[in-house]
């Protein structure tokens, strides 16, 4: 309390002791400022409107205008009753008035509504403090599921004569719906795919992990690219096997996108499926083209009958495969323009062929200069395949 007039100082800290209050008086608003500072438990301000050096208005002000951990109810004694007067306390920052002489049971009354709104106030911090400490608790565990989701993916490209892979993903959340794999089945196999589950986040994501666990190569641990004779499956066998596994949409609304594919070093021959999926894209020095092939199905869990079929390309002595999902397209710069079929095509244009991880550098730089500062607000995945 801040009270210059010795009488009234004293009245009001003898009434405030008496209902068991702790006081800790002023004799001016440069001395409440100052005890401000360095009290730290002080929960609230009584102070006089007139006092000489800084008043009460004064001092109102300035506590409104630096930052508090905690709020500061204040309560400005006056004689006045002037509305504007009134009005200015208020702009200043006080929270209510007491007549002075100050009446007791006001005065207490007035303790009562500040007590409240420090109750409600240390009821909002306990809430933040829970949700913050869930929150904190929330990345951790999304944290580790990403490490789980990323294990199901390779981190280095495989060593396998006469080829060269690379790539780049990238999650619009912690957690994301796309996938890939880049599996050498045998000296002359390889197995390439990249798909899309429908969503983002978490779902996506549990979905995508799953679906890692049937796409490798050995049957023996329910792998779907080998057949328990141990022949390689046919795409379209092995895309009709997972749309029977994973009928998403009937469960849960969830399907997904998937290009696979088994890459021939010795003929230089990809017999692959599309299920929904972007075209695979074909580069030579020079430039860059989609390969399209047929209708390429629909989406894996879409429809319980779907059919799928084989599509064959043969790269050329000079050729590159490249596999990508729908967020390279849909990728959007500040005016919301997508980045589109036609950027891609000419970013990996004029020698991005030359190997495949020039390839791969040459179209996230392009959608890094197009989004500049955009967030991704989809999966973004690209995998190149190069023959020596």
């Amino acid at each position: 309390m801040a009270d210059d007039q010795t009488f009234w100082r004293r009245a009001l800290e003898e009434a405030l002791i008496e209902r068991g209050h702790a006081v800790v008086a002023a004799a001016s608003g440069d001395k409440a400022w100052q005890l401000l500072g360095t009290e730290p438990d002080i929960d609230v301000l009584i102070t006089d409107w007139v006092m000489p050096g800084t008043s009460g208005v004064d001092l109102c002000r300035r506590i409104r205008e630096q930052p508090r951990e905690r709020y500061l109810p204040i309560l400005l004694m006056t004689a006045r009753t002037d509305p504007q007067d009134l009005i200015a306390g208020l702009d200043a920052g006080a929270d209510a008035f007491l007549r002075k002489p100050f009446d007791e049971p006001e005065l207490l009354a007035q303790l009562r509504v500040s007590e409240r709104i420090l109750a409600l106030e240390n009821r909002l911090a306990a809430r933040i403090n829970d949700l913050e400490f869930a929150q904190a608790r929330l990345a951790r565990d999304l944290s580790h599921a990403a490490e789980v989701q990323r294990a199901c993916m390779p981190s280095v490209a495989p060593d396998v004569q006469g080829a060269s892979f690379a790539w780049y993903a990238e999650t619009c959340a912690h957690l994301g719906g796309d996938l890939f794999n880049v599996l050498p089945i045998n000296g002359d196999h390889v197995a390439l795919y990249a798909l899309d589950v429908s969503g983002h986040g978490t779902p996506a994501a549990l979905y995508s992990v799953s679906l890692s666990h049937v796409l490798h190569a050995d049957p023996d641990r329910g792998g779907l690219l080998r057949r328990p004779d141990g022949a390689l499956t046919p795409p379209a066998e092995l895309a009709a096997e997972l749309n029977r596994r994973f009928p998403l949409m009937e469960r849960s609304g969830h399907y997904f996108s998937l290009l696979y594919g088994v890459l021939e070093l010795s003929t230089r021959r990809f017999e692959y499926v599309r299920a929904g999926h972007p075209h695979p894209i074909v580069l030579t020095g020079t430039d860059a083209r989609v390969h399209h092939s047929g209708d390429g199905g629909i989406p894996i869990g879409a429809t319980p009958d779907a059919h799928y079929r084989d599509e064959t390309l043969v790269l050329g002595s000079d050729e590159s495969l490249l596999l990508l999902t729908d967020g390279v397209f849909e990728t959007r710069d500040e005016s919301d323009t997508e980045f589109g079929i036609e950027r891609t095509l000419a970013s990996l244009a004029g020698g991005a062929a030359v190997d495949a991880q020039t390839c791969v550098d040459a179209l996230r730089q392009a959608l890094e200069e197009f989004r500049k500062n955009e967030p991704t607000r989809d999966d973004i995945t690209f995998v190149c395949a190069r023959l020596d």
